[in-house]
């Protein structure tokens, strides 16, 4: 992913953080049974989302190292007319 789509992506990703955090500090002052069960929802989320997301980060990053590695290798393609 590279280019114009990190940027507008890494700001959605913040909004959606910010967002969570900002709903979990409301759940918190709730302090009802039905928001307890959101707040921990909520939690689960402002922890998980950003670990996932940092995953497929180093998982696409390995595979474009491993293809860049194998088109290096690869001997250039001649044609015989």
């Amino acid at each position: 992913m590279k280019g114009k789509y990190r940027r507008p992506l890494a700001v959605i990703g913040l909004i959606l953080m910010g967002i969570l955090a900002a709903g979990a500090i409301i759940l918190a002052v709730i302090g009802a049974e039905w928001a307890l069960r959101l707040l921990m929802a909520d939690l689960f989320c402002l922890m998980i989302i950003p670990a996932i997301i940092y995953g497929y980060q180093i998982f696409f990053t390995m595979i474009n190292r491993k293809n860049q590695g194998s088109e290096a290798k690869d001997p250039p393609h001649t044609t015989t007319d």
